[in-house]
């Protein structure tokens, strides 16, 4: 299992337009095959992290180079100033456990 994390720094003023475009996308991608789930953070202003969990490297790259992911994302690329992504291995994952009652 992979998680791919992209942080970006969106234009001034269209932190709203990046949160409607990017709830398109991520719904999209979730379609993918190997896609287990997808997730938009905010770091500060005008920042985001998109975290995208993936079945398999493999299953990120055949999404991440396809011509329908270069079309679905050019909305996110317009309303971005910066980018950085970096695609690790998770080695390990543990849900929360809820409080006894």
């Amino acid at each position: 299992m992979i998680r791919a994390t992209l942080r970006m720094r969106v234009l001034p003023g269209r932190d709203q337009d990046f949160v409607d475009a990017w709830e398109k996308v991520a719904l999209a991608a979730s379609r993918a095959p190997g896609n287990l789930r997808q997730s938009l953070l905010r770091a500060g202003p005008r920042e985001f992290v998109i975290a995208s969990d993936w079945a398999s490297r493999e299953a990120f790259q055949t999404f991440e180079r396809s011509p329908e992911q270069d079309a679905l994302t050019a909305p996110l690329r317009d309303l971005r100033e910066t980018v950085q992504m970096d695609v690790a291995e998770i080695l390990l994952h543990l849900e929360g456990t809820k409080p006894r009652a």
